[in-house]
C-alpha cells in the first residue's frame, strides 16, 4: 500500500510540474497607453484592444485584462511576474529590453510636430535683404562693377574724351553706368564702346554679368519663396530654437530637442502637451504620428498645422516577462495581421474617429 501511494503522490507531483498549454490557462494581460491606442474608462477600448481581440481569437486564448496607468507601471508588472503580457504602445528599446522579451513589432511609428499656424510681419518678409549675407552680396556686385567701369574708361577714356570726360572721376563713373546699362540689357545707346580693346571688354562683361545677374536673381527669388512659404511656423527640429516644446518621457527626443536650442516640457500623454499647446505654455507639440493625427483630426485644425518630418523612427511591439511558447504565438499572429493589413486598418479606424 505504501508503495502504491508513493506511486499515487509522484504522478501528481509530474503533473503538477508538466505546464499547461497556453490555451488552456487564463492568461493575464495588461494593458496601458494613451489615447487612441488606449481609452481609460470602464470598457477596454482602443487601437491596441481590438488588435490583442483579434490575436486571441485566431488563437482561442483565454484571458483576463489588467489595467496600468503608465508604460513604466505595466512593464513593472511584466518584470516582476504579475502578468503574462503587456499590451500597448510600447517602445521597443535596448533599456528595457534588459528587463522584458519583446514581440515582433506590430506597428513602425515616428514622431511628428503639432505647431499653431505663424504669419510673418512687413518686416520679416523684407528682413532676409538686410541680412549680412545679402550686404555682402550687394557689396560684390558694386565692387565688379566699378573694376568693369575702370576698364571701359582705361580702354576708352583716351580716345573718347568728350564721352567720357576730363576727369578721372567722371570717365570712372560713365564706365560704371555702361557696366550697369549692358548687365541689365537696358541698352540705351547713349555709351557704346568704339574701340577694339573696348568691344573686347564689354563683350566679356556681357555674358559674366547675364551669369551673375541670373544668379543673384535666382538667390533673391529662392530667398522670398523659402520666407513666403515657412513664414514662423514651426515645422522641423531647427526650427526649435528658444522654443518650449512639450513631448514624452523620450531621452533621446530630449536630446535631440536640446542640441536644436528648444527647451522641453515632459507631459504624460498627447491630451496633456495639447491642451498646454492650446493654453500657449508651449510653442510645440512633439509626439507619436498616431494620437497626434488623432488629435488633430478630432479638434479644431483651423490655426494648427502638422508636419510629418520622420523624427526617430522606433517600433512598438508586446512585452513578456520571458522568451516562451505565448510569445511564438504571437509574434507569428502579429506576422499575420501585418501582412494582410488588418493592423493598420484597425489603427486608421480610431485615428478617424
Amino acid at each position: 500500500m505504501r508503495f502504491l501511494f508513493f506511486l499515487l503522490l509522484s504522478a501528481i507531483s509530474i503533473l503538477n510540474l508538466y505546464p499547461q498549454s497556453v490555451n488552456d490557462s487564463i492568461l493575464r494581460v495588461g494593458y496601458g497607453g494613451s489615447e487612441p491606442f488606449v481609452y481609460t474608462n470602464e470598457t477596454p477600448k482602443g487601437i491596441i484592444v481590438d488588435v490583442w481581440r483579434e490575436i486571441a481569437f485566431n488563437e482561442d486564448f483565454k484571458y483576463k485584462l489588467y489595467p496600468y496607468k503608465t508604460i513604466d507601471s505595466g512593464l513593472l508588472a511584466v518584470k516582476n511576474n504579475k502578468i503574462d503580457v503587456f499590451i500597448g504602445p510600447i517602445t521597443i528599446n535596448s533599456n528595457r529590453a534588459q528587463h522584458a522579451t519583446f514581440s515582433q513589432p506590430y506597428f513602425d511609428t515616428e514622431m511628428a510636430i503639432l505647431a499653431p499656424v505663424l504669419d510673418l510681419t512687413f518686416w520679416e518678409r523684407i528682413q532676409p535683404f538686410f541680412s549680412t549675407t545679402f550686404l555682402y552680396a550687394v557689396l560684390g556686385l558694386l565692387l565688379v562693377l566699378t573694376i568693369v567701369g575702370i576698364l571701359f574708361w582705361l580702354a576708352e577714356g583716351k580716345h573718347m574724351g568728350a564721352e567720357y570726360g576730363d576727369s578721372a572721376i567722371k570717365g570712372i563713373g560713365t564706365g560704371i553706368w555702361l557696366a550697369i546699362v549692358t548687365m541689365t540689357t537696358v541698352g540705351y545707346g547713349d555709351y557704346a564702346p568704339k574701340t577694339i580693346l573696348g568691344r573686347f571688354i564689354i563683350g566679356s562683361w556681357m555674358i559674366i554679368s547675364l551669369i551673375m545677374a541670373t544668379s543673384f536673381v535666382a538667390g533673391i527669388a529662392t530667398t522670398l519663396s523659402i520666407t513666403s512659404k515657412e513664414g514662423k511656423t514651426i515645422t522641423s527640429l531647427t526650427h526649435l530654437e528658444s522654443k518650449k516644446v512639450a513631448v514624452p518621457s523620450n531621452q533621446k527626443l530630449i536630446d535631440n530637442i536640446n542640441i536644436f536650442g528648444g527647451e522641453t516640457v515632459i507631459v504624460t500623454n498627447a491630451k496633456e502637451g495639447y491642451k498646454k499647446l492650446i493654453n500657449g505654455d508651449v510653442d510645440a507639440l512633439v509626439y507619436d504620428i498616431v494620437p497626434l493625427e488623432h488629435i488633430f483630426k478630432n479638434s479644431k485644425k483651423e490655426g494648427f498645422l502638422l508636419s510629418k518630418k520622420g523624427i526617430l523612427p522606433q517600433h512598438y511591439g508586446f512585452a513578456f516577462p520571458e522568451a516562451n511558447a505565448l510569445k511564438k504565438q504571437i509574434d507569428i499572429e502579429i506576422l499575420r495581421l501585418k501582412e494582410s493589413g488588418e493592423i493598420n486598418k484597425i489603427i486608421k479606424e480610431w485615428v478617424n474617429r
